[in-house]
């Protein structure tokens, strides 16, 4: 167990593209995230690493990278998606748009009162827009909640880093793992009432930003390609603590950083 008051924290995800030219007219172009340094993997792939803490680390496999394995299906275990925060959904939606990025959904008012959009970068990879601040029906820590707030005081609306999310097998063994080994922060819960497969989205403070975790009452399926070095889209999570480099639970690469 960590030391109290020794909690992990998120340090950047891990995005497989085929040409970081392409990608960072995206991610560095249009969104707006500085590139800070560019170096290599343990293979000599060359990799930018966009912002600072956390940062979103785009690795280079080239034309011959192998297509993501992620499905749509928010039932697959693994990476689902990257999200960012901004102030104003729909003027971001509307700029990117005129920039010709397709969305796949959204912009929508979404349960837990932030309002949202999804859309993918050149590879495929799920990006998400996230507008307001999520209201936990089951809030385990006003204190982590209110973390968040405070944070953005000094804020400009631009897109930042907020949060990964991942879908677990067992929201049990996955609350082991990730709050009380690593030891992210409980925030609280999104509960779906209405959902036939019993969706719910508990989240935890990997400050300065966020780890949604997806459970669910029915089964979920396995995503095979977890930190593969040749895999395209998401592929790992960088993070401080103990127990990581490793797969934690739902299929997701852990990379330590100290």
């Amino acid at each position: 167990m960590p030391a109290s008051g020794d909690r992990g924290r998120l340090a950047h995800v891990e995005i497989g593209v085929r040409d970081l030219g392409r990608a960072e007219a995206l991610y560095t172009g249009l969104l707006g995230f500085p590139r800070t340094r560019t170096t290599a993997d343990d293979a000599g792939r060359p990799v930018a690493v966009l912002g600072s803490f956390p940062a979103v680390r785009l690795v280079e496999v080239g034309p011959a990278g192998r297509p993501t394995g992620w499905d749509a299906d928010n039932r697959q275990r693994g990476i689902r998606h990257f999200g960012m925060k901004v102030a104003d959904v729909d003027a971001w939606v509307a700029r990117l748009r005129a920039a010709g990025v397709a969305f796949d959904l959204g912009p929508f008012d979404a349960v837990g009162g932030v309002r949202i959009a999804f859309f993918r970068d050149p590879d495929g990879t799920c990006l998400e827009l996230v507008q307001g601040y999520v209201r936990h029906h089951n809030l385990w820590s006003e204190q982590l909640a209110q973390q968040e707030i405070d944070g953005d005081r000094d804020w400009d609306g631009r897109p930042r880093f907020d949060h990964v999310a991942i879908t677990v097998p067992d929201l049990d063994q996955a609350l082991t793992f990730y709050a009380g080994r690593l030891g992210l922060g409980r925030i609280g819960q999104v509960v779906r009432p209405a959902d036939e497969n019993g969706f719910l989205i508990t989240n935890l403070r990997a400050a300065p930003a966020t780890l949604e975790v997806f459970s669910f009452d029915v089964a979920t399926h396995a995503r095979d390609d977890a930190g593969e070095p040749d895999a395209l889209g998401l592929r790992a999570i960088g993070i401080t603590g103990a127990g990581a480099d490793r797969t934690g639970p739902g299929d997701v690469a852990l990379r330590r950083v100290d």
